[in-house]
């Protein structure tokens, strides 16, 4: 039984993915910021049983790391997934910017999801993947940002921070992924969004399952068209 690491499952695209990978006969531990919200979460455990393992608590905190890790015990994973995204401030403006909130927009998008990651790489099985839901505005040779350069800046730094995790471990145990869902009906997404978020896994999925035994560092679409970093 493949064993699968996801975090960002309260809703949208995580808790798609968790669905999916649970329809696959996965276990999956399921990492949330709360349990508030929860209730597709706790549906889905009704449903699964014991394949769904839960754990409410926030990536921003450093001893968050520590536990998930505890909760793994000594299993080995096939894949992790970092799926965390907030907006951050609704101006987007860097000369309106505040140190707070530029500070929480980046360790939510970028150090957290990475510094968790780091911590569990170890356990990741040789040929697995680690993957991080990044975007298109993450890519700075796009420039697709012009909307939203904060959010924008808080991907692209994520993308750089794969790129030197890629360089530090060459040659990689494992692939490396930044990984763009398409616009899609989620909260962030809105309504107007062309992708629903079914739409969004099926692709994030098939591109999950084709990098496995790559070992690379690579920045894919949800159709599996290679992105400019």
């Amino acid at each position: 039984m493949r064993n699968i690491l996801i975090t960002g499952t309260s809703r949208g695209i995580g808790l798609g993915l968790a669905r999916a990978f649970l329809d696959e006969g996965a276990r999956v531990h399921a990492v949330a910021r709360g349990e508030k919200g929860a209730d597709g979460l706790r549906a889905l455990q009704a449903r699964h049983g014991a394949r769904l393992r839960l754990l409410f608590d926030d990536l921003a905190e450093p001893a968050t790391d520590e536990r998930v890790l505890a909760a793994l015990g000594d299993e080995a994973l096939d894949f992790s997934v970092f799926n965390a995204g907030i907006q951050g401030p609704a101006h987007q403006d860097p000369a309106r910017a505040e140190g707070t909130e530029i500070a929480t927009l980046f360790m939510t998008n970028a150090i957290a999801p990475l510094r968790l990651a780091q911590r569990i790489a170890p356990r990741v099985k040789p040929g697995g993947v680690v993957a991080f839901l990044s975007s298109q505005m993450g890519s700075v040779s796009l420039a697709r940002a012009g909307d939203m350069p904060l959010y924008g800046a808080s991907k692209a730094a994520l993308n750089s921070l794969l790129r030197s995790w890629s360089a530090r471990c060459a040659p990689l145990p494992y692939s490396l992924l930044a990984l763009h869902p398409g616009w899609v009906q989620t909260d962030m997404g809105g309504g107007a969004a062309p992708l629903s978020v079914e739409q969004s896994v099926e692709g994030l999925m098939r591109v999950l399952h084709a990098q496995t035994g790559r070992n690379r560092c690579e920045f894919f679409d949800y159709q599996g068209a290679r992105m400019p970093w």
